[in-house]
C-alpha cells in the first residue's frame, strides 16, 4: 500500500510539537500588536513588556488547550486580561515615554509632549475597564463585538464603558483644552 496522497508531510512527532510550532508562529506574527495593546493599557513600555511576556508564558504553558490556526483574538484577550491584572496591583512610578513626533514650531515639541502627557495621565486615571475598552476601540480599531469578547462582557456593557470613559476623559481634559482668555 502506498503513502496516503492527502497528507504530503510526514506526521510530526506529536501534538505538542505541532502546537509549539503554531504558537511560535503566532508570537512572531502578533507580538508587535500585542505590545502596543499592552502599552496602551499598562501605560509604559516596561510594564507592557512584562504583561506580554507573562500572557505569552501562560498561553504557552496551556497551548494544547487552544486552536492556534487563528490565534489573534486569544492572544489579545490574554494580554488585556494580564494588563488588567497588573493594573489591580499597587503601582510604582510611571516611566516617561518619549514622543517620536517633531513640530516645526520652536515650542511645538514642548506643547506636543505636554498634550500627550495630559492625555496619558487622564487615561491612566480612568477605571480599568473604561481604559481597556477605550484603548481597544480607539487605538486598536476593534468593533464592539470584538471588545466584548476580549473583555469577557456584553456589547451593551462595552458601549456603556466607552460612553462613560469618554465623558470622564472629556471632564479631565476640559481645563487643559479650553482656550485661554
Amino acid at each position: 500500500m502506498s503513502v496516503d496522497e492527502s497528507s504530503p508531510d510526514p506526521q510530526p512527532p506529536g501534538p505538542q510539537a505541532d502546537t509549539a510550532a503554531l504558537f511560535e508562529q503566532a508570537v512572531r506574527t502578533h507580538s508587535r500588536r500585542l505590545l502596543a495593546i499592552a502599552r496602551s493599557i499598562a501605560g509604559n513600555r516596561a510594564s507592557a513588556e512584562d504583561v506580554v511576556q507573562q500572557a505569552l508564558a501562560n498561553l504557552f504553558e496551556h497551548r494544547a488547550r487552544y486552536d492556534w490556526r487563528e490565534p489573534g483574538g486569544l492572544m489579545r484577550r490574554a494580554v488585556v486580561n494580564e494588563a488588567l491584572r497588573i493594573l489591580r496591583q499597587p503601582r510604582m512610578t510611571m516611566v516617561a515615554d518619549d514622543h517620536p513626533g517633531h513640530s516645526s514650531l520652536p515650542d511645538g515639541g514642548m506643547l506636543d509632549r505636554e498634550t500627550i502627557e495630559k492625555v496619558r495621565s487622564a487615561i491612566d486615571r480612568l477605571p480599568e475597564h473604561f481604559r481597556a475598552a477605550l484603548v481597544l476601540c480607539e487605538y486598536e480599531g476593534m468593533a464592539y463585538v470584538q471588545i466584548a469578547e476580549v473583555l469577557g462582557c456584553s456589547v451593551p456593557q462595552v458601549k456603556t464603558w466607552l460612553h462613560r470613559g469618554r465623558k470622564q476623559l472629556a471632564r479631565m481634559l476640559e481645563e487643559f483644552m479650553s482656550p485661554e482668555k
